[in-house]
């Protein structure tokens, strides 16, 4: 099975290819803005540099969200269009659930609490808590997924203490919220540049395309509301 992994969820745009346990290519460029002209030749890139073609693929698996409208719009258009082409399951993961997984990676001790923290608007940041991981390989939540005020992450942080992983850190050390000595628990801030497509695809390689559908994930309510009619509408 060659797997194709897709992440453009934040300011990176990301591939990784693997079969197997193997991991055959993998890229990822920090590009801000653009991932829509640059996404799918990355991929042909990646690709051709080991020989291989779009009719190679037998699975694909992209980041879901949480992360920019635009550059999540864009990366599960790409899988799924190339699913659709290739009648290839697809399987959507959060970028919550990755971050989690490259941090148990890191784990020295097992069964240490997991605090994702990717970067929101407004001084906000979406989280979630992880502690272990489920029978299917992927990270099990503690709770749902919600976008907070930093300062209420940090809170919960340091109420359990753990690993931190995610964007969202920056806006945790500019706040001063977590610190050394700071309390009795101990919290690991661990350092990222993007999320790994690689372990995105190792996720995706075992994982329920059932349970995990393509579809974007949002963790608060639209700004924008459909409109209700001035009058009442009659049925037929």
């Amino acid at each position: 099975m060659t797997l194709l992994a897709i992440d453009t969820s934040e300011s990176a745009c990301s591939v990784a290819l693997l079969k197997a346990d193997t991991v055959i290519d993998s890229r990822s460029e920090i590009i801000g803005r653009g991932h829509a002209e640059r996404l799918l030749p990355l991929i042909e890139e990646t690709l051709a540099s080991v020989g291989l073609s779009y009719s190679d693929l037998s699975r694909i698996v992209v980041t879901t969200g949480p992360g920019t409208f635009t550059g999540l719009r864009i990366g599960l258009a790409v899988a799924r269009g190339l699913a659709l082409q290739g009648d290839l399951p697809c399987i959507g993961l959060t970028g919550l659930q990755v971050l989690a997984a490259q941090a148990q990676k890191q784990a020295e001790t097992p069964g240490v609490a997991i605090h994702t923290v990717i970067t929101g608007r407004g001084g906000q940041a979406f989280y979630q808590c992880f502690d272990g991981t489920g029978d299917d390989g992927i990270p099990s939540a503690v709770a749902s997924a919600a976008g907070l005020d930093i300062e209420d992450i940090a809170e919960a942080v340091m109420a359990r203490g753990g690993m931190v992983i995610g964007s969202g850190i920056d806006l945790l050390r500019a706040g001063n919220l977590i610190g050394a000595g700071s309390s009795a628990v101990a919290v690991n801030l661990i350092d990222v540049p993007y999320i790994d497509p690689v372990i995105l695809g190792q996720l995706g390689q075992t994982a329920d395309p059932a349970a995990y559908p393509p579809e974007p994930t949002y963790f608060r309510a639209a700004d924008a509301a459909k409109a209700k009619p001035i009058l009442p509408v009659a049925s037929s």
